[in-house]
């Protein structure tokens, strides 16, 4: 099976798949990418009784299965001139520098988010091609499971065609660079 590239998770992925245990098949089906903001935004998760599960990534991130980058300011700050201050708010730091990592790039690569923002920031870019949900790669590795609707493929796509609209309608960009 050929890997995924530059694949990008936020924090909320990267809990989702730790609640099911998936980082194995994951790491080994995707060339993965993550802002170290990301990392540090994903400590840990509770299950269904309430127990707290810490997250820990060092075995991939050290033998370079996952790789982890750090944008600095001045990389973030144009894409946050693209966009109104009220629009753009609404982007927590780990989606931010994954955004502006991925549009930096010029080889094939996605974000995968359960956030209606960041589908939203690619819909109004005019990138919907670059946002995939958790359940379509959990289909492609062939580890379907049953996700929140925020996880879906019918969540990606609603919020992606709502940045869209706003962008027609001049919300969101502004202006600038």
């Amino acid at each position: 099976m050929k890997k995924f590239r530059f694949l990008l998770f936020d924090a909320n992925v990267i809990i989702e798949i730790s609640r099911h245990g998936l980082w194995d098949r994951i790491v080994a089906a995707c060339d993965i990418h993550l802002a170290q903001t990301v990392i540090d935004e994903a400590q840990f998760f509770e299950d269904a009784e309430g127990n707290r599960h810490d997250i820990n990534l060092s075995a991939f991130t050290e033998s370079r299965a996952i790789n982890v980058f750090s944008l600095t300011p001045t990389d973030i700050s144009g894409l946050r001139a693209r966009f109104s201050p009220g629009y753009f708010e609404k982007l927590d730091p780990g989606e931010t520098e994954s955004l502006a990592y991925l549009l930096r790039q010029s080889d094939e690569c996605q974000i995968c988010s359960a956030d209606k923002i960041v589908f939203r920031v690619l819909g109004n870019l005019s990138r919907a091609e670059q946002g995939i949900s958790l359940e379509e790669i959990l289909q492609r590795i062939g580890s379907g499971r049953k996700l929140q609707r925020k996880f879906t493929l019918q969540y990606r796509e609603e919020w992606t065609k709502k940045g869209f609209q706003e962008k027609l309608g001049g919300a969101g960009m502004t202006d600038g660079p």
